[in-house]
């Protein structure tokens, strides 16, 4: 193919806004650090938030339809064969030329040229070309079973499913799930009797830096000062693996009824009620095992917290949308009735179906 008709190609077939949600993902990531949400950021984020954009990236430049049809320059096939082997290069940590192209997708404007020659700098060639990389599907992270289902070939199919797919900053959402409910007067009332762990604008005792292990212990003393008595309770399983999945998970935080009965002291997939993590990749994932652990489950409810940073989140077979993120020390009483009220909603509050029982056996 001639240059002329690539150029012809990318001119029928302009990125457009095909880039906003790597874009939006990128912002949100600053943001959460504290950063400024500009290409600079990029040294200065982790080694997990480059990987993690990166993906988001390179999916959603795959999802662009003129990837079929532009030739790579390194091999016999599209520049969708190129992308795949960058995808699974990334996946397996090794990503250590990619700035480039994440400062091209950031600053790109209306040159598609420029963007499209970074992939294939980044691609050796090779000697022949995989056929099965031009076969059109889709796979998703159903499709890993057992012992197929490690961390990183199933987040890598998650991060494909939640590329363009994600609701961001949706207005009303902590209204919607928070306000106007029976219980919301008495989570008001255990935020006011919260007031006397909350010192000169800070929840008291908050680690700093808030690293895991430390926000862990700080959150679990936190539950038995202001939360204790309610009908559900928040536990982590710590290094233990859950019980109820095919594969091996654990959980940061997770909500269950305070009562549920602990099989040998273990907890399960099946008794999840809603679901915490630093990490939205993980929380996805998390989420997935209790769809796949309650068929009968409408939506599964969530939130993230990164350093003092919340966002409140919902997952439903269509896919997750999340509320616009706060500080919990600047809104300490939303911080507060979020977890009260998510310790006191009624069972189809947090997306349970309550037209299906179960019986002794866990069989619906």
């Amino acid at each position: 193919m001639t240059d002329q008709a690539q150029s012809e190609i990318l001119t029928n077939n302009p990125i457009g806004k095909g880039l906003d949600a790597f874009r939006a993902s990128f912002n949100s990531v600053c943001e959460d650090r504290t950063l400024s949400c500009t290409p600079d950021a990029l040294d200065q984020l982790a080694q997990e938030d480059i990987q993690n954009l990166t993906l988001d990236l390179l999916f959603a430049l795959r999802n662009l339809p003129v990837i079929r049809l532009l030739r790579s320059k390194t091999s016999h096939g599209t520049l969708r064969s190129d992308l795949l082997k960058l995808i699974s290069a990334v996946s397996s940590n090794n990503f250590d030329r990619i700035q480039p192209l994440l400062t091209a997708a950031l600053t790109h404007n209306r040159d598609d040229a420029l963007l499209w020659d970074q992939p294939e700098k980044l691609t050796p060639p090779t000697a022949f070309e995989k056929a099965v990389f031009d076969t059109p599907f889709r796979s998703s992270s159903a499709s890993q079973r057992g012992i197929e289902q490690t961390h990183d070939e199933v987040d890598r199919r998650i991060l494909e499913e939640l590329t363009g797919r994600v609701y961001y900053d949706v207005g009303g959402f902590y209204e919607r799930y928070f306000e106007g409910k029976t219980w919301t007067n008495n989570a008001r009332g255990i935020y006011k009797e919260s007031r006397a762990q909350y010192t000169e604008g800070r929840w008291s005792g908050w680690p700093e830096p808030s690293i895991q292990s430390l926000f862990f212990e700080w959150f679990m003393k936190f539950q038995d000062t202001v939360l204790s008595g309610l009908r559900r309770r928040y536990y982590t399983s710590a290094n233990k693996v859950l019980r109820g999945s095919e594969a091996d998970r654990k959980l940061d935080i997770f909500l269950t009824p305070a009562d549920a009965a602990l099989p040998d002291g273990e907890h399960d997939w099946s008794k999840y009620l809603s679901l915490e993590n630093t990490n939205r990749i993980l929380l996805a994932g998390y989420a997935r095992e209790v769809f796949g652990s309650q068929p009968e489950r409408r939506f599964v409810p969530g939130f993230t917290i990164c350093g003092s940073m919340m966002r409140l989140w919902v997952f439903d077979r269509s896919g997750p949308y999340n509320s616009e993120k706060f500080d919990i020390h600047k809104e300490p009483e939303r911080f507060v009735k979020v977890l009260a009220g998510s310790a006191m909603m009624s069972d189809a509050e947090l997306g349970l179906n309550t037209f299906i029982k179960r019986d002794g056996n866990g069989t619906s």
